[in-house]
């Protein structure tokens, strides 16, 4: 039987949406160099503007704040602030390892030519930082044991002053976001943007744990001068920000995780994490910088150094399930080097593991998920390091909701 050019014609009108039909929907796009480094020099900005803050003393409770763009570009991200009890370098060195966490999920948006109140004033860009309640540890401030002895009990050491409050994960903690034209302190900005886990305020107690803290939204300078409201192109997927989110809940970094140089920093470091897509659809990068809270002599607490880069290269099933892949330690930059590369291993050392996901507040991370978790040991000691791992997602995440997209 032979097709007349009219049969044929309409077989192939027929046939080829169905076709279409069955190839594989694009979960992640490309992206350009250009739009890759754009998008990776400007979650450095914001996050030099950002710190989280758990109960007591300050320079022991900064938290592992991961932030990330959210689909449709522009000036939205996501992010999540995990507060760690953390165990000690000698329980790493046992193989006891363990942790229990809190944490606290929130949005922010910088958004340009809004309106103010007063009609006769220009239009400005804007910052709003709010947090999701579904994703977030909601606690109340409350009285907790003060181990200095001084006078009374409390959840956060605000001022200074002798009082050093015990860590305790069911005080409220804090997220800063500085609006100033230049970031400085940024545990304590000048501008800030604030919100709190708190579940309802607290009368009878002082400070920012004891208010109810859930949205804020203000204007300053910090936004035009760093650019926080540009867009830097490029498409990034609701399945991006899937893997942003299992990237940052699985990311464990601290330096008591590292079997040389003697615990140095371990329980006094706090991490930013900036995530962000890389040219590849399944290559995801996660730049984190150390943050700490020591004062010297002339009053100077704040300081961060960094970052430290990964680069993750995952795979995923038809439906969308994280299957493999593998983390890289990216090299430490050398000469003028700025991006795609390391900060000196000396200032940036940790041990970083990719631990299943726990439900904060009700379950803490047993020593048997480090047994055998993939792990990297960045040190400036050559023959300690470890700056690659296999990674199986289905493992990590066998337990877990977050591996349905």
């Amino acid at each position: 039987m032979r097709f007349t050019d009219c049969s044929a014609l309409l077989l192939s009108l027929f046939f080829v949406p169905c076709a279409m039909q069955a190839m594989p929907k694009e979960r992640t796009l490309p992206l350009t160099p250009r739009e890759v480094a754009c998008t990776e020099l400007k979650l450095a900005r914001i996050q030099r503007r950002m710190a989280s803050v758990g109960s007591g003393d300050i320079g022991g409770t900064l938290g592992t704040l991961a932030l990330w763009p959210r689909a449709g570009g522009g000036g939205a991200y996501s992010g999540i602030a995990r507060q760690h009890d953390f165990d000690s370098w000698q329980d790493f060195l046992a193989g006891a390892e363990h942790f229990a966490e809190a944490d606290l999920a929130f949005d922010l948006l910088f958004t340009k030519n809004e309106s103010v109140l007063d009609p006769h004033s220009p239009r400005v860009s804007q910052a709003t930082l709010v947090r999701r309640d579904p994703g977030s540890n909601l606690v109340l401030d409350h009285t907790v044991n003060n181990p200095s002895g001084g006078p009374g009990g409390c959840c956060m050491s605000a001022d200074f002053d002798p009082i050093v409050c015990a860590l305790d994960l069911t005080c409220p903690q804090i997220i800063n976001v500085d609006l100033s034209a230049v970031p400085g302190d940024s545990v304590r900005p000048p501008m800030p943007l604030v919100i709190n886990n708190a579940a309802a305020a607290t009368p009878n107690f002082t400070g920012l744990p004891a208010e109810l803290l859930a949205a804020a939204s203000s204007t300053g300078p910090g936004v035009a001068a760093d650019a926080l409201d540009e867009s830097c192109g490029g498409t990034i997927t609701s399945f991006d920000t899937h893997v942003f989110e299992i990237l940052a809940r699985t990311l464990a970094p601290s330096a008591c995780y590292l079997a040389d140089l003697n615990g140095a920093q371990c329980g006094s470091v706090g991490y930013n994490v900036a995530l962000f897509r890389g040219t590849d659809p399944h290559t995801f990068r996660a730049n984190i910088y150390d943050i700490q809270y020591i004062c010297d002599n002339f009053g100077n607490c704040y300081s961060t150094t960094g970052p430290l880069e990964l680069e993750f290269h995952v795979a995923w099933d038809g439906a969308g399930r994280l299957t493999t892949g593998d983390v890289t330690v990216l090299p430490e930059c050398r000469g003028d080097e700025t991006l795609d590369c390391s900060a000196p291993f000396i200032e940036v050392y940790s041990g970083i593991f990719v631990l299943p996901p726990i439900f904060p507040g009700h379950a803490e991370e047993e020593p048997a998920a480090f047994h055998g978790a993939p792990y990297l040991a960045v040190t400036p000691n050559r023959a300690k390091q470890t700056l690659k791992a296999s990674i199986n997602w289905a493992v990590i995440l066998a337990n877990s909701g977050l591996n349905s997209p």
